[in-house]
């Protein structure tokens, strides 16, 4: 019985290793060689629109502008720094939200981003060509 409750725990524990141990690449859609570094824009068709800049000598943190268009009003504009983690696809940008940023997706030309800049919406913004 001993022998059988330490085969079970062992497995138990593989099992739940493996689960913790997956990465956002593969489930969620971050392409091979994609970079968040570079100038994304969402526009909403009405008018208004959100820029994001990312800069920096890294791939994984650095400056972040974030830049709000609206029809009526003149550009909010913001700067904060950012960290950005490839294997859990957590962004951080703490002078824009206190919450952190689950990015959905990534690819060369496209950026979806959830909780930002709406707290419960999924956002996808689209690279801009140099």
């Amino acid at each position: 019985m001993k022998k059988y409750f330490g085969s079970l725990l062992a497995f138990a524990m593989v099992a739940m290793l493996s689960v913790s141990l997956s990465s956002c690449k593969s489930d969620d859609g971050i392409e091979e060689g994609a970079t968040i570094l570079g100038q994304w824009i969402h526009e909403d068709g009405v008018g208004d629109a959100d820029v994001l800049l990312f800069s920096g000598s890294s791939l994984t943190q650095g400056n972040v502008t974030y830049t709000e268009f609206d029809d009526d009003d003149d550009p909010k504009i913001k700067t904060s720094t950012f960290t950005f983690d490839p294997k859990t696809c957590i962004l951080k940008m703490p002078g824009f939200t206190y919450r952190d940023v689950k990015v959905v997706s990534l690819s060369a030309t496209k950026l979806k981003l959830k909780y930002f800049p709406d707290d419960d919406d999924t956002t996808t913004f689209s690279r801009k060509p140099e």
